[in-house]
């Protein structure tokens, strides 16, 4: 396909792709849409194949290539999700209630800075808003290290940033940075699944979309951005328009947490935009050959399985185990190859000892004649 100037349905919907994600998270867009035009499964496969060509476009003019920001959309266990955690009564008082912006140059500081390649990140935002403060107290009191002593006397109280994609020093030099500022609680590493993770995949907004020097952030059409008036700019950083109607569903990050049943619109969203043959494989039946399960027996697979628990598993059990595990995890690199395959992976957690999970990638092909799904991965 063309790289610019016009691409036919047929073109479009004949080449390969791979879209790093799909989010619904904290935004009713894509199923108001659906709702509002009445749009069938194939109508709305071909809006979200569309909208990704011009989101590649519109990146590319910004010398941005979107395949450079699979990090910052995709979680990795190897690579660290950060909360940091402000009293928002302690920052109004300096802001007359503007805390948001009061302790944003603490945390902007303290992004990573280009060394090697380009920094992307993720970033959300937003106060807590569910539960009782005592279910909130409870929560962080098992995730944060707190930087100095905090009672919870309103879920709303804590202001939360949340920042993906980094590394150990990375984060030590975000959290650094964050604690200068004298609202600042405590931070607590979010890269696997706890309590505190849950309260903040209900709450927090995404912010923007951090690349190199850019600030990528969702807008209305002929907006500017950095509508919130944060001192990106002051601190090197220039705040980049994205319309919201192609930032929200494709470069929004969703926080994953064990929400059973909330991920349904995502996982519908996301197989929609695979094949419109997909909609609805909410909880497929995986299966796998013979020579799969063989293949999965050895190397780095065999390693996954064994501690994953699920090693000595028949096939038939193995397929149930893991048709489960996919049905509550969340969909990610979505692709039809060069070889006319239709390829996901789902991002699964799976308890391996009291209290501890651990995240491991379930690689899938989609058959659109029988609608079954294959599994060919897992690590």
């Amino acid at each position: 396909m063309a790289a610019d100037g016009p691409t036919t349905w047929n073109e479009l919907l004949a080449g390969p792709f791979n879209i790093h994600s799909v989010s619904t998270h904290n935004s009713h867009l894509l199923a108001a849409m659906r709702d509002r035009f009445n749009l069938t499964d194939e109508a709305f496969h071909r809006m979200m194949r569309a909208d990704h060509l011009r989101l590649t476009r519109a990146l590319d003019d910004l010398g941005i290539a979107y395949s450079s920001l699979a990090k910052a959309l995709i979680p990795d266990h190897r690579r660290r999700e950060i909360a940091l955690l402000f009293d928002s009564a302690v920052a109004s008082l300096s802001s007359n209630g503007f805390y948001g912006i009061d302790v944003a140059e603490a945390w902007i500081a303290g992004l990573p800075r280009p060394r090697k390649g380009v920094p992307v990140n993720s970033i959300l935002r937003g106060d807590i808003l569910h539960d009782s403060a005592n279910e909130v107290q409870a929560a962080m009191d098992k995730s944060v290290v707190y930087h100095r002593p905090f009672t919870v006397t309103h879920p709303t109280q804590v202001y939360c940033v949340y920042v993906t994609n980094l590394s150990k020093e990375q984060a030590k030099t975000l959290t650094s940075s964050a604690a200068e500022h004298p609202a600042y609680v405590g931070h607590a590493d979010c890269t696997s699944r706890s309590i505190l993770k849950e309260h903040l995949g209900l709450s927090l907004a995404n912010s923007g979309l951090r690349v190199g020097d850019m600030i990528l952030e969702g807008v209305y059409v002929d907006s500017e951005p950095n509508g919130a008036g944060l001192p990106f700019e002051a601190l090197g950083f220039t705040p980049t328009a994205v319309i919201d109607m192609l930032f929200l569903p494709f470069l929004g990050y969703r926080i994953n947490s064990h929400l059973t049943g909330r991920n349904r619109e995502d996982n519908r969203s996301a197989l929609a935009t695979l094949s419109p043959d997909a909609a609805y494989l909410e909880s497929p039946d995986i299966w796998m050959t013979p020579g799969r399960y063989g293949y999965l027996q050895d190397g780095k697979h065999r390693d996954s399985l064994e501690q994953a628990g699920l090693l000595q598993l028949d096939r038939t059990a193995l397929e149930a185990a893991v048709s489960k595990l996919v049905a509550q995890g969340h969909l990610y690199e979505l692709r039809l190859d060069e070889y006319g395959n239709l390829l996901y992976k789902a991002l699964v957690d799976v308890e391996v000892e009291n209290g501890r999970y651990q995240t491991f990638t379930v690689g899938l092909r989609f058959n659109p004649e029988d609608k079954r799904v294959e599994l060919m991965t897992f690590f």
